[in-house]
């Protein structure tokens, strides 16, 4: 079986049972899944240039004169056919509707399975895996080189300029990129960077992309001497992460890490309400984050599935990309030439002091 059909396949038991005769998938993530591709032109909006009816036996793209040329040679899997329609026409009118029609975007003329198909493709199959494995280590080693240059008298821009450079030179786009020099990463959690200079300290965030799977990567580095109380700050949040990691477990509710933090930063020198001042992350793959895990998720975590925490406080932040399988938690944003430590027996990104 193809990956392509293979992606569709637990789409297709879906149809069934449901009772319907198509499902149309219009969202940038989902379509991105599908593909193993690229679904967008703008990286700012979420639309993609194309929409995909699935049926039982068929796959049909339907997209404009631009796209089609491209998506048909760069993009799209041999098993879908393109249905091309004029620049000035809109898609709506070409696709299925009704009762026996499924969608990942809610309407008045289809039946809304954005929930299901969202759990679906939270479980990567096993060629996405190796893929994503690629994508995240090269993330983590494209920024680290980045980092690597950053001088204390850069702006955050500059930074910014170094990491973006690096990231397009590893094929990987940008969905988000934070950075904060000694200034402004204690007072933001979201840092977009600014002509600030970075001075002593300077954190970086990404979320880099290839073909749809979207890497989340911190790092940071110090242009002082690290002392013994900027050391216990550092470990103290990747203690928290830590006990995420810990109760990150396939068949349980995301609450339980979210959970686990709260209880952790206390624990480790933090105010108790530090878990309100930011999201801790959640499920990731296609989305930065598909949404904020919280004290309330129910979803259970799912097996080969890509979550991204990011327990933040005291001017320190931990994220790398994991993904959780039924053998436990696997780190994949890691790079063998940053330093690192341990931390409840993981490896772990230490402060790189240049």
């Amino acid at each position: 079986m193809s990956a392509f059909n293979e992606r569709m396949a637990p789409l297709r038991e879906l149809m069934k049972h449901k009772g319907l005769e198509s499902i149309v998938l219009r969202r940038n993530p989902n379509l991105a899944w599908a593909i193993a591709g690229r679904a967008h032109v703008p990286t700012t909006i979420d639309a993609a240039c194309f929409d995909l009816i699935i049926t039982q036996d068929s796959a049909t793209a339907i997209t404009n004169v631009v796209e089609a040329p491209r998506l048909s040679t760069e993009e799209l899997p041999s098993e879908i056919t393109v249905k091309t329609i004029k620049w000035s026409e809109g898609r709506d009118p070409q696709l299925p509707t009704g009762a026996k029609v499924g969608s990942d975007q809610p309407g008045p003329d289809c039946i809304d399975l954005g929930t299901e198909i969202e759990i679906i493709r939270a479980s990567l199959i096993e060629s996405d895996v190796v893929r994503y494995k690629e994508i995240c280590s090269d993330a983590a080693i494209a920024l680290g080189n980045a980092m690597k240059q950053v001088a204390n008298s850069d702006r955050e821009i500059d930074v910014a300029g170094l990491i973006t450079h690096a990231l397009w030179q590893a094929d990987l786009e940008i969905a988000f990129l934070g950075v904060a020099g000694q200034e402004r990463v204690h007072r933001f959690r979201h840092p977009l960077p600014t002509s600030a200079v970075v001075g002593n300290r300077v954190s970086a965030s990404i979320c880099a992309k290839r073909k749809g799977l979207i890497a989340s990567v911190t790092r940071i580095v110090s242009f002082e001497a690290i002392s013994d109380a900027i050391a216990k700050d550092y470990e103290a949040i990747f203690k928290v992460e830590a006990a995420m990691l810990d109760a990150t477990v396939v068949g349980k509710p995301f609450s339980d890490p979210v959970n686990a933090a709260i209880a952790a930063y206390p624990a480790n020198g933090f105010d108790g309400d530090e878990w309100t001042k930011h999201h801790q992350g959640g499920p990731t793959g296609f989305l930065p984050r598909d949404w904020p895990a919280n004290t309330g998720s129910a979803r259970l975590i799912a097996n080969n599935q890509p979550i991204a925490w990011n327990p933040t406080g005291k001017g320190f932040k931990a994220e790398d990309t994991i993904l959780a399988t039924n053998s436990g938690v696997k780190i994949l944003s890691m790079d063998p030439d940053w330093p690192s430590f341990e931390v409840n027996g993981r490896t772990r990104p230490f402060l790189l002091t240049p």
